[in-house]
């Protein structure tokens, strides 16, 4: 196949029309994504954003469809139909959408370009005349690319439904098809010689002369594959959370052209997007049945803690109860007290003793209580304290117990509001006395006056 071009390339300004587009579309993505910038969006069932939810390792398929441009393609359009400026293009692809901001994804996308030429004006000078011709060409293009969603710049913002996605990657196209044309051609043949009869030609009668005319068709195929670097902007907007409709610009760079493909391709296309995720009513059975089980494990809970509640309120009464018995056991002491004052008879000695485990120096919360009862109404008085131990253990041990539990007495005395000198004498016996049992383990208080 020759592949040398006597005709030029279209001029740049072919695919005005296609750059114009892509402007106005880039335009579009950067008004409506400022409008959607501010403000906050997430899920109103959960407390996930709305594009975590949906864009988070999730597959998708997608539709497309629209427009193509070919440019600077050696075939040049000359009386052309308009219709031969664009072409179809439809296609297809699946997305792996890794973050909301970031998706890889295969794509296929066919179309085709055109040219015609049709000559109002042939020049005859030179045959054969061309008259007509027509340049079609199919291709298939196979890419692998990454995208990346400029919106997530805006992470907080209101519209968490529309994303903007830019992209690149790696393509191929494979291109095939073919060139048809017309021709007419005339000859003449005079004096055993045949040449060309064109326009300036001129016969004369002096021999024989025949003129031959002839229409010629040629149709030519072409096929040639070329790898291509696409770059594409992508404005989706989600109808529900499987649903995604958009608006794609693409433009293609063909690499190693080799005088017969074309520069680039532009397309515009629209798009249907199908994504694997959960419905809505299915995320909303999710969230009520978590709701659900959330409430029902707060019931157990509260329902736990009000049986814990009754067993403390059950505690505390019986310990309340316990605590009245012995407030009247200690009125009825001190009523003993008081009347014996009262009598002011020399025989009756007012004393308290505290009583004490055995080897123990520590006082117990009911001798603690009676102790403290004792001295609310003593105070102001001088007491005297003796301290004992019982005779069971070594001498010098049991009467270092009584002094530390001498001590333990005389300090909560202090507290209640005795002063030390109305604490007097203090005295720390040991095991003197010789009692072996529960008497030896006592600090006895006696009122002095």
């Amino acid at each position: 196949m020759n592949r040398m071009r006597t005709k030029p390339l279209i001029p740049p300004l072919s695919g005005r029309w296609a750059r114009i587009g892509l402007i106005l579309m880039l335009s579009a993505g950067a008004l409506v994504s400022a409008q959607a910038q501010e403000g906050g969006g997430s899920n109103p069932l959960t407390s996930v954003r709305w594009a975590e939810a949906v864009y988070t390792r999730t597959w998708s398929i997608y539709a497309e469809g629209g427009l193509s441009w070919a440019t600077d393609v050696w075939y040049q359009n000359l009386d052309a139909k308009r219709s031969y400026n664009q072409s179809p293009a439809v296609g297809g692809g699946v997305d792996f959408t890794i973050r909301p901001w970031v998706r890889v994804g295969a794509e296929y996308l066919w179309s085709r370009y055109r040219r015609e030429q049709r000559f109002s004006n042939p020049d005859m000078r030179t045959m054969p005349v061309k008259v007509y011709g027509n340049y079609v060409m199919n291709f298939h293009n196979a890419k692998l690319g990454v995208q990346f969603n400029f919106m997530e710049l805006w992470r907080a913002r209101r519209a968490q439904w529309l994303n903007v996605w830019v992209g690149t990657g790696m393509g191929y196209s494979f291109i095939k098809g073919n060139e048809y044309g017309i021709f007419f051609n005339n000859t003449m043949t005079q004096n055993g010689q045949t040449t060309p009869a064109g326009s300036d030609v001129t016969v004369d009668d002096e021999s024989g002369l025949t003129l031959t005319g002839n229409v010629r068709t040629t149709n030519r195929h072409e096929d040639f594959n070329k790898l291509y670097i696409p770059t594409t902007l992508h404005v989706e907007a989600d109808v529900s959370r499987r649903f995604t409709v958009g608006l794609k610009g693409e433009m293609d760079w063909l690499l190693s052209r080799g005088g017969i493909a074309p520069k680039n391709y532009v397309f515009a296309l629209a798009t249907v997007r199908y994504n694997f995720v959960a419905s809505r009513a299915k995320v909303q059975q999710g969230y009520y049945e978590g709701e659900l089980s959330l409430l029902n494990d707060r019931v157990n809970a509260l329902q736990k803690e009000a049986a814990e509640s009754r067993e403390r309120a059950d505690r505390e009464a019986t310990e309340r109860q316990r605590a009245e018995q012995k407030n009247a056991d200690l009125q009825q002491r001190l009523s003993e007290y008081e009347s014996s004052m009262n009598a002011q008879s020399p025989a009756v000695q007012i004393s308290h003793y505290v009583q004490f485990a055995h080897n123990c120096a520590g006082i117990s919360r009911d001798e603690l209580a009676h102790l403290r009862y004792f001295a609310s109404y003593m105070r102001g008085h001088q007491l005297s304290i003796i301290a004992e131990a019982s005779t069971p253990g070594p001498t010098g041990y049991n009467q270092k117990l009584s002094e530390r539990r001498l001590k333990r007495v005389v300090k909560v005395l202090l507290k209640e509001g005795f002063a030390k000198e109305d604490l007097h004498p203090q005295v720390a016996i040991g095991e003197q006395d010789g009692k072996p049992d529960a008497e030896g383990r006592r600090v006895t208080i006696k009122l002095v006056k």
